[in-house]
C-alpha cells in the first residue's frame, strides 16, 4: 500500500506540472523553412483502442502503436521481440502457444480447454487461437498494444489488453509497391513484396507476400548427427485485400491471408537435472542439446478471411464485419536428454529411445458483428452492436514411451470440441461541457463450451515365461504418426475389455517400422491369441536381459488398458463495464480516469474419476477490475514538440486460475489414488503501480521515447497444490501450500524502455540510426516463487511407523501448509528450491537492439542494417515446472544481425 501511494503521489504531481506551465510552453510548430539542426515535430501517433482512430495524446488510457518501419528498423519480426519495445508486456511461445502476459495479467493455458487473457487481432478481427502470429509481422501500418482489461469495447478473453496488428491497406488513386531482400546470421535469407493497385476512381486492390528461412542456435550436442536442432523455420505468408469506396457514405474491405510454416519445432530444454544442488542456468550451456530419437518437426497452415463493410447514414453509422480463420497446426517434440551437465554426457544417452510427444490442433472459427456508432462530427461518440463468436476445434496430443512397461503413453483425443459466445454492447463518452466529458459503456456475454473424445494413459504388461516379468514394447520408431483424426471409431474401450483395449489401438496411430506394440496386441484384438504375440528381440529385452517367451507363443499374462471416455461441457454468462471522465485542462493537456472490468472464459477440466464418480470439474472466469487516473500533455517549446503522460493504476485480480493437482480418491491408509492436473481458481491478487511516458525532439533532428513502469504484482492470498513435490513414490502431496504475498510471474516491477533515432543528410541522401534499449528487473518465472518444496519423508518399514505415517497423511488431505514456516512433524521435509533443481527466477537485464538505414534522396531503394540484442543477453521467456524431472526453460533469441535491400517503385 506503501508504494501504491508514493506512485499515486508521483501521479499527481505529474498532473500538477501538466495542469500549470503547459499553456507557457505551448508554442506553435516550426515553419517549414526551419534549418535541419532544428527538432522535427513528433507528429500524432494514431490508435484505434476505441475501435475509432484518434490521436493516442486524446485516447483517455494506456496504449503504445509501433510503426512497421519502426519495427523494421531495429529488426523486430517475430511478435516474441516486441517485450523488447512495451514495458510491462511479456511474450513466450510454447509448441507453437503464443503466450501474452500484460502487467501480470496472462495464461499459460491456451490449449482447448483455456483461452488467451490477452486478446489479439489481425486489422481489428479476434484471433482465438494466436498460433502463426510470426508469419504476419509483414508489410505493417502498426501494432497497437492497450494495457488494461477491454472487456467493453473489445469482449472476450481482453482481460489483460488487445494487442492489435494492422496491415497496411489498399489505398485509393495509388499505383506503388516494394520489393526487399533480406540476409543475415543464423543462416537467415528472407523476402518481402507489396503492390498497391488503384482499380478506376473508386477501388484499389493490395497484394503483399512474405518468406523467411531461419536458422537456429540451438546445437546437436548429441552422437546422432542427423538430427537437425529445434528453431530452424521456413515461413512463407501471402496478403491480398480489396476496398471499394464509391463515395464518402459507403465502405467495403476485403482481406484474405494465408501463413505457412515449416520447421524442427520450438526450442525448449528441461534442465532440471543440471540444477540439483544449488545450480544456476549461467552454469549450463542452455542451447547445446542432447537430442535423440524423433526429429522435430512443425508443419502449421493458418488462412483467414474478413469482410467489413459500413455505410454512414448521418445520425448513425452501420457497421457489419464477418471473418473465418482456420488453423491445421501439427507438431512432433524434438526429443532430448536436456543439456550436458556434470556426470551426464553425450556418451549417456540412449539414442534409440524414440519418446516423445505430439500435438494436433485444427480449428476452424467464425465471427460475426453488427455495430451501429456515431458519426465523426458527433459530439457525444457512442456505439452499440451484437458480437457473435462460433469455434469448432479437432485436437491431440500424444506423449509416446518407446521400450515401456505397463506404461506407454498418455493421450488426449478430441475430434469434437465446440464453443460459441454472444454478446450484446453499448459504449458512449457524452461531452459534459466543453471540458468535461463522461464515458460509460456495458457488455454482457454468454459463453458455451463443450468437448467430446478420449484420454488417459495407453498401458502394456508383457509376462514372460514362468509369469517373470516383462518384456518391452517398441512405439514410436521411424515413421510413426498418431491418427489423431479419421478414425472410424472414438469410443472408448470398455475397462477390463482386453480384447476392446487391442481393438483401440489398432486403429490409433501408424506404427513406425521398428515398432512392436500393434504386434504384440494383434491376437488379443482378433481373438486369436487371448494373451497377445510374444515377440523377442534385443531391443526389446529390459536392462537385465533375459526374458524368454512361453513355447506356445504367447505372453504368460497379459495387462492392457487404453483411454477412457472424455466429455465435459460449460455454459456461463458474465457482465462488464467502464466508467469514467475525460477532462481538457487545456487543449493540450488531457487528465482523465476511469473504471473498467474484463473477464476471461471459464471452463472446464479433463474427465477425472474421483472414488468412483467421473466428473469434468468447472472453474469460474478470471476477472480484472482497473482503477486508473492519468494524464496526457503536449507541449510546443521553441522547437519541435513533447509529449509526456503519466497513469497511475490498479487492479483487483479475482478467481485467477493456475494449474494444480487434484487428487483422484484414497486408497488404504489415506493414500492418494493418484492425481490430475487441473485448472483450478486459486488466487486473489492485486497490481498497482504507475507508467510514464515522454517523446519528445532534440536538436539535430533526433527524437527520443521513454517508457518508464513500476508494476507490483502479488498473490493476496490463495493455495494450490505443490506439482515441485510430486515424486512418483510415496510421497505424493495431497495438501496445498500458502501462495499468498508471491509475487505473479512473468512480471517485472521495474520496467525501462528508450528509442532514441536520428536522422541525418549523407551521401547526397538520408540516413537514420537507430538505438532501442529495454530494461527489465528480476522476475519470478512461476507461482511458486523459489519457496522451499515440502514432501513426505520416505514411509517408515516399522508396523508402528506405518500406521502412524499412514494416519498423519490422511490428516493432511486439503490441508494448507506454510512452506516458509519450520515443519512441526517428522513425516515431512523441507528442501530448499534451487537445492530440488527448482531455479525460477530471471535476474534483471539490459537488451540493446541497434538499427541504421540509407535512402538517395528520390527515394527509389533503401538499405537497412539491424543488430538485435547486440550484447547477446540470454533471458528466459517462459517455464514448465513440475515433479522431480521437469524445468523446461524457454529462451529469447541471441544476437542476430542482418542486412536489407528495399526497392520502391
Amino acid at each position: 500500500m506503501i508504494c501504491f501511494k508514493q506512485s499515486l503521489l508521483l501521479g499527481c504531481a505529474t498532473l500538477a506540472i501538466a495542469a500549470g506551465p503547459g499553456r507557457v510552453w505551448a508554442q506553435t510548430a516550426p515553419p517549414a523553412g526551419a534549418p535541419r539542426d532544428q527538432a522535427t515535430d513528433v507528429g500524432d501517433v494514431v490508435v484505434t483502442a476505441e475501435r475509432r482512430e484518434q490521436s493516442l495524446q486524446k485516447y483517455a488510457g494506456v496504449a503504445q502503436a509501433i510503426s512497421g518501419q519502426d519495427l523494421r528498423a531495429v529488426g523486430i519480426d517475430q511478435i516474441e521481440d516486441l517485450q523488447s519495445a512495451v514495458p510491462g508486456l511479456s511474450i513466450s511461445n510454447q509448441e507453437g502457444n503464443v503466450q501474452i502476459y500484460i502487467r501480470g495479467v496472462g495464461t499459460a493455458n491456451n490449449t482447448e480447454l483455456g483461452d488467451p487473457s490477452a486478446a489479439t487481432h489481425l486489422n481489428g478481427v479476434y484471433l482465438p487461437r494466436p498460433r502463426g502470429l510470426g508469419g504476419m509481422f509483414f508489410d505493417i501500418s502498426r501494432v497497437e498494444i492497450a494495457k488494461g482489461p477491454q472487456g467493453t469495447l473489445r469482449g472476450r478473453n481482453a482481460v489483460a489488453g488487445t494487442l492489435n496488428i494492422i496491415p497496411n491497406m489498399p489505398r485509393l488513386g495509388d499505383r506503388s509497391g516494394y520489393a526487399q531482400a533480406e540476409i543475415g546470421t543464423l543462416d537467415t535469407s528472407g523476402y518481402e513484396a507489396a503492390l498497391n493497385l488503384p482499380i478506376g476512381e473508386d477501388q484499389a486492390v493490395r497484394l503483399a507476400i512474405y518468406g523467411v528461412d531461419r536458422g537456429t542456435a540451438y546445437k546437436n550436442v548429441g552422437n546422432d548427427s542427423s538430427l537437425k536442432p529445434t528453431g530452424i523455420q521456413e515461413l512463407f505468408s501471402a496478403r491480398a485485400s480489396y476496398l471499394y469506396k464509391p463515395n464518402d457514405r459507403f465502405k467495403l474491405t476485403l482481406m484474405g491471408d494465408y501463413e505457412s510454416e515449416r520447421g524442427t519445432g520450438y526450442p525448449a530444454t528441461n534442465i532440471r537435472n543440471g540444477l540439483v544442488n544449488g545450480g544456476k542456468p549461467d552454469n549450463l550451456e542452455l542451447r547445446e542439446v542432447l537430442f535423440r530419437g524423433p526429429q522435430g518437426l512443425v508443419e502449421n497452415d493458418n488462412w483467414g478471411l474478413a469482410l467489413n463493410a459500413s455505410y454512414d447514414f448521418g445520425p448513425a453509422v452501420l457497421e457489419y464485419s464477418a471473418s473465418r480463420r482456420d488453423v491445421d497446426y501439427y507438431q512432433v517434440n524434438a526429443a532430448n536428454e536436456g543439456v550436458v551437465r556434470p556426470g551426464y554426457g553425450a556418451a549417456n544417452v540412449d539414442y534409440d529411445n524414440f519418446g516423445t510427444q505430439y500435438w494436433l490442433t485444427k480449428s476452424t472459427s467464425d465471427i460475426h458483428e453488427l455495430r451501429l456508432s456515431s458519426p465523426a462530427d458527433s459530439k457525444a461518440v457512442w456505439s452499440t452492436g451484437l458480437f457473435y463468436f462460433k469455434e469448432e476445434q479437432q485436437v491431440g496430443f500424444l506423449s509416446v514411451v518407446d521400450k515401456g512397461q505397463f506404461y506407454s503413453g498418455t493421450e488426449f483425443t478430441f475430434p469434437d470440441v465446440k464453443s460459441d459466445s454472444f454478446a450484446a454492447y453499448f459504449d458512449i463518452t457524452y461531452p459534459v461541457t466543453d471540458q468535461l466529458r463522461l464515458k460509460g459503456g456495458f457488455r454482457y456475454t454468454e459463453e458455451n463450451k463443450s468437448r467430446n473424445g478420449v484420454g488417459g494413459n495407453w498401458a502394456l504388461g508383457l509376462g514372460s515365461l514362468d509369469y517373470n516379468c516383462c518384456f518391452n514394447s517398441r512405439l514410436g520408431t521411424e515413421g510413426f504418426r498418431p491418427i489423431f483424426t479419421g478414425r472410424e471409431s472414438y469410443v472408448a474401450p470398455t475397462p477390463g475389455n482386453n480384447q476392446e483395449a487391442a481393438k483401440y489401438f489398432m486403429g490409433a496411430f501408424r506404427p513406425g517400422a521398428r515398432d512392436t506394440f500393434l504386434d504384440q496386441i494383434a491376437g488379443v484384438a482378433d481373438g486369436s491369441r487371448p494373451n497377445g504375440t510374444c515377440i523377442n528381440r534385443p531391443d526389446i529385452q529390459p536392462g537385465g536381459g533375459g526374458q524368454v517367451c512361453p513355447a506356445n507363443g504367447q505372453h504368460s499374462f497379459f495387462q492392457i488398458s487404453a483411454p477412457g471416455a472424455q466429455v465435459g461441457s460449460y455454459e456461463d454468462s458474465f457482465n462488464d463495464y467502464r466508467v469514467g471522465f475525460e477532462y481538457d485542462l487545456t487543449d493540450k493537456n488531457l487528465f482523465y480516469g476511469a473504471i473498467s472490468t474484463g473477464h476471461k472464459s471459464g471452463g472446464f477440466n479433463d474427465t477425472i474419476t474421483i472414488n468412483g464418480v467421473q466428473t469434468a470439474p468447472m472453474f469460474s472466469p478470471e476477472s480484472v477490475t482497473l482503477f486508473e487516473l492519468g494524464t496526457k500533455n503536449t507541449f510546443r517549446p521553441a522547437s519541435g514538440r513533447i509529449d509526456l503522460n503519466a497513469n497511475v493504476f490498479y487492479y483487483d485480480y479475482a478467481d485467477q486460475v493456475f494449474q494444480t493437482l487434484v487428487s483422484l480418491g484414497t486408497g488404504p491408509g489415506g493414500a492418494s489414488a493418484g492425481f490430475s492436473q487441473q485448472n483450478i481458481n486459486v488466487a486473489q491478487s492485486t497490481i498497482k503501480g504507475f507508467e510514464l511516458e515522454t517523446r519528445f525532439d532534440l536538436p539535430f533532428r533526433s527524437r527520443l521515447d521513454i517508457i518508464a513502469a513500476y508494476i507490483d504484482a502479488k498473490a493476496d492470498n490463495g493455495a494450490l497444490t505443490d506439482t515441485r513435490g510430486t515424486d512418483y513414490g510415496d510421497g505424493t502431496p495431497n495438501f496445498n501450500v500458502n501462495i499468498a504475498k508471491n509475487e505473479l510471474p512473468n512480471v517485472s516491477k521495474v520496467n525501462l524502455n528508450a528509442h532514441f533515432q536520428k536522422t541525418m543528410d549523407l551521401f547526397g541522401g538520408r540516413a537514420d540510426f537507430h538505438l532501442l534499449a529495454n530494461y527489465r528487473s528480476s522476475f519470478y518465472l512461476n507461482i511458486y516463487n523459489e519457496m522451499p518444496v515440502i514432501q513426505y519423508v520416505a514411509r517408515p518399514s516399522d508396523p508402528a511407523g506405518q500406521a502412524a505415517y499412514d494416519a498423519f497423511k490422511a490428516s493432511m488431505a486439503g490441508t494448507t501448509v506454510d512452506p516458509n514456516a519450520a515443519l512441526t512433524s517428522p513425516f515431512l521435509r523441507s528442501t530448499p528450491a534451487r537445492d530440488g533443481g527448482f531455479w525460477a527466477r530471471q535476474q534483471g537485464y539490459v537488451t540493446v537492439n541497434l538499427g541504421a538505414g540509407w535512402e538517395p534522396s528520390s527515394g527509389r531503394y533503401r538499405v537497412e542494417a539491424y543488430v538485435n540484442n547486440a550484447f547477446d543477453e540470454t533471458v528466459v521467456e517462459k517455464q514448465l515446472v513440475s515433479d522431480e524431472v521437469v524445468n523446461v526453460l524457454f529462451l529469447n533469441q541471441p544476437r542476430t544481425a542482418g542486412i536489407r535491400l528495399r526497392a520502391n517503385f
